[in-house]
């Protein structure tokens, strides 16, 4: 995945886990030229912590990582080495652990588009609105 760092742009990353995705994000977040409201910044947070460890527990580890700010939105897009589209898991019953992540993504997000990519795997872009 290639990105160009402008105001508005992460640099080029390959963050080393979730945290460090999130941490990328706040700080464009916090940097950029749009005001970005705390529950806008946390949806952004969380939907970029839930593709991630997504990537890593389900998609076979992270293979690219970036994130742009668009007007009234920020763009988030993770690239993974599986080709499956991620569903959402029936829940069967109250102790049942995980799941919820890509139900959260998909309701955070404004737009979420799955492209499979050449070689292999498969990139997740999420549009997560900036409304303060």
């Amino acid at each position: 995945m290639t990105t160009v760092s402008t105001p508005d742009t992460a640099p080029l990353t390959w963050p080393a886990g979730p945290g460090a995705a999130r941490d990328v994000v706040r700080a464009l977040l916090r940097q950029g030229t749009q005001h970005v409201g705390e529950l806008a910044l946390a949806d952004a947070v969380l939907v970029t912590s839930e593709l991630v460890t997504n990537a890593i527990r389900h998609g076979g580890g992270l293979r690219g990582f970036a994130c742009r700010v668009r007007p009234g939105a920020v763009e988030i897009a993770v690239d993974d080495g599986n080709d499956e589209v991620p569903v959402t898991r029936p829940r069967t019953g109250l102790l049942m652990s995980g799941g919820l992540g890509w139900p959260s993504v998909c309701r955070l997000a404004d737009e979420v588009s799955v492209t499979h990519l050449p070689g292999g795997g498969k990139r997740i872009v999420a549009h997560v609105p900036l409304a303060a």
